[in-house]
């Protein structure tokens, strides 16, 4: 059973998609899991996929846009500010509360690459989480970021945009592929993809590479209640020592699992990675909800 959803964070409307189990009876509550989408995606793009698979297992999904992302509102589109998805993910949690089909004690978040950083950074600060599962996420941002040695001149141009835009509101734009460049193969797959989903755009405003660079959500990752992380080992995007980080910085009940000889670009979908990870999440799940 699928149904189209909205609901309301910081006052903009979010647009999503509600999954429930074909099995469920009048009356009953399930545990729902929040998808935290990655680096500009929307609610269509790829973690549907993961979703389906957690509602044959019989829990309730919820994919998302964003504010300014896909079909939810929020001016200026495409803008990236990682602490406001956290707060969306949030809202979106609150709204899954109101639901007679959910069991409110028992939420959970799942985040793949940048949406791996918003779950952890979600599920650091919020106690309804109880359950975290992390992919492939960074847990510094300026950490990854300034690790390129053109990194220094990119950021002072990104500091400019942001003084311009809170000066005047005006914003520029940047590709997304642009940005992740240092992964063809990563690239390579959006690029396939994006033709395939009219509200997905490839790019994000330059401003907001400023909020994104501050994100450290490894800081919050000690008030996870039990968290997965997992790291595909050859990722070229994200280091896997990022999400080593985040889990040796959670204080609750957690899971480490390294994907060997997996690349970031096949843990969506039909990937290699893709099944033992919803298998690691369907255990993982099974137990903590």
């Amino acid at each position: 059973m699928q149904r189209r959803v909205t609901f309301f964070s910081d006052g903009s409307k979010c647009s999503g998609v509600l999954r429930l189990p074909d099995d469920m009876k009048p009356g009953e509550r399930r545990p729902a899991v929040v998808f935290c989408a990655g680096f500009s995606l929307v609610k269509e793009v790829w973690l549907p996929t993961n979703a389906e698979a957690l509602v044959e297992a019989g829990f309730i999904t919820l994919n998302f846009d964003y504010r300014t992302f896909g079909e939810s509102e929020g001016t200026p589109r495409c803008r990236l500010v990682p602490r406001m998805q956290v707060e969306d993910v949030r809202s979106a949690l609150s709204f899954l509360e109101t639901l007679p089909e959910v069991d409110p004690s028992k939420l959970a978040v799942f985040g793949v690459s940048l949406g791996a950083s918003i779950a952890v950074g979600t599920a650091g600060i919020d106690r309804r989480v109880k359950a975290c599962i992390a992919v492939a996420g960074p847990g510094d941002l300026n950490r990854v970021w300034s690790a390129f040695p053109t990194f220094e001149g990119f950021n002072a141009k990104v500091q400019a945009a942001r003084r311009k835009f809170c000066a005047t509101g005006e914003v520029s734009y940047v590709s997304v592929l642009k940005l992740l460049s240092s992964d063809p193969l990563t690239c390579a797959l959006l690029e396939k993809a994006a033709p395939s989903h009219s509200t997905w755009r490839l790019e994000v405003t330059f401003e907001s590479l400023a909020d994104l660079f501050e994100f450290r959500p490894e800081d919050v990752a000690p008030g996870i209640r039990a968290g997965l992380f997992i790291y595909p080992a050859a990722d070229a995007l994200v280091s896997g020592v990022e999400v080593v980080s985040m889990a040796s910085k959670c204080r609750g009940e957690k899971e480490l699992l390294p994907l060997e000889g997996i690349h970031h670009h096949e843990i969506y979908e039909k990937g290699a990675g893709f099944a033992p990870i919803m298998a690691a999440a369907k255990r993982f799940l099974g137990r903590t909800l």
